[in-house]
């Protein structure tokens, strides 16, 4: 017959046996995460380099002046198409507070 101490022993014994198993289970799960995680990284710093890279490319000022003179016929501005500055008129100015001394906060 088993003896109750050796019975304990035992099933301490076994439920070690099972949480290092979970443990163990747990930290592989953790693991995966951690390389899924990492090759989504990598992947996202990969797209980057790509954008920055069509960025770079699109943006180059003879590209831009090319497109430019095909696309919009952009011409500088004469002096005719501004304005004089007496055209503009003139602001108002405000009017006076009829009692700002009698106001309290």
């Amino acid at each position: 017959m088993i003896r109750p101490g050796s019975a304990l022993w035992i099933a301490v014994i076994l439920l070690i046996g099972y949480a290092m198993f979970q443990v163990k289970y747990e930290v592989a799960q953790q693991d995966e995460e951690l390389a899924r995680l990492n090759r989504q990284i990598a992947a996202t710093r990969e797209a980057t380099r790509v954008l920055n890279a069509e960025w770079s490319f699109l943006t180059q000022p003879a590209r831009l002046s090319a497109l430019e003179k095909r696309y919009l016929n952009l011409i500088p501005i004469g002096n005719a198409q501004l304005g004089d500055l007496a055209a503009i008129p003139q602001r108002q100015a405000a009017p006076a507070l009829a009692s700002a001394a009698s106001v309290s906060p």
